[in-house]
């Protein structure tokens, strides 16, 4: 298998099971390249983030995709042995990202796979390896959970020692949520507030708006149209 993921979340697509382009992720366009070619080239960059699909022996190719660059690096998956992640962490990974996605009340509307008691199990068995502060569990507003449980869920990863990468739901052509709209932008401003307010303990205004997520993180346009507003607003053009 070349491509895709096994699982079937209802967002996504690089689920194998809707009719998505493969080379997206949310809006973006990933282009296949190979490794070997390209590795040199990484180095300039501050930091390479590899996120992980769900396919046969999936943890072996991030390995060995891992242990071909030298710069800093981030990888994102759904839980791996704990084997895995001190491996990972041998291989000079020092941030790692986990695709929690929602909350409990909606993980079968999202079509979330296993248990979200697993992946919580994962995410402080992850915290353990790498320490407080160096897991980011991706959390994406909109796909029809429940607001309370939302900002709850927020909270209790505060007290577990991982940080929230927050992303807006993004409809995507060719998923089972392609017709659904994204949240509002308002609502998911007040959401962003939050989210800063329980990580600093103030209320950060306009950079409560800045990309959460791994240093040197950005993702500019990956959950909004370059022509519109922005939901999550790139360091790169924070006022001064």
């Amino acid at each position: 298998m070349k491509g895709g993921c096994v699982n079937h979340c209802k967002f996504c697509s690089q689920s194998l099971s809707n009719s998505a382009d493969k080379s997206f992720l949310s809006r973006v366009k990933w282009y296949s390249v190979d490794i070997d070619e390209v590795k040199e080239s990484l180095s300039i960059f501050k930091r390479f983030c590899l996120q992980t699909v769900v396919k046969p022996n999936f943890e072996e190719e991030m390995v060995e995709i891992i242990s071909k660059i030298s710069s800093k690096k981030s990888v994102t998956t759904t839980p791996i042995s704990s084997d895995y992640l001190r491996i990972l962490k041998e291989k000079g990974v020092d941030y790692l990202g986990v695709g929690l996605d929602t909350t409990e009340g909606n993980w079968d509307n999202a079509g979330k796979p296993g248990k979200f008691s697993d992946y919580m199990r994962f995410i402080e068995e992850a915290i353990n390896v790498f320490g407080r502060g160096k897991v980011y569990v991706h959390l994406v507003y909109g796909l029809g959970e429940k607001e309370e449980e939302f900002v709850s869920l927020m909270r209790t990863l505060h007290f577990m020692g991982a940080e929230v990468a927050l992303f807006a739901f993004t409809p995507v052509k060719g998923t089972p949520m392609s017709n659904k709209n994204p949240p509002k932008l308002e609502d998911y401003r007040r959401i962003q507030r939050l989210r800063f307010k329980i990580y600093h303990g103030v209320d950060g205004g306009e950079f409560s708006y800045l990309t959460s997520g791994c240093p040197s993180c950005d993702r500019p346009f990956y959950n909004e149209d370059p022509k519109g507003l922005m939901y999550n607003v790139p360091l790169m053009v924070r006022k001064e």
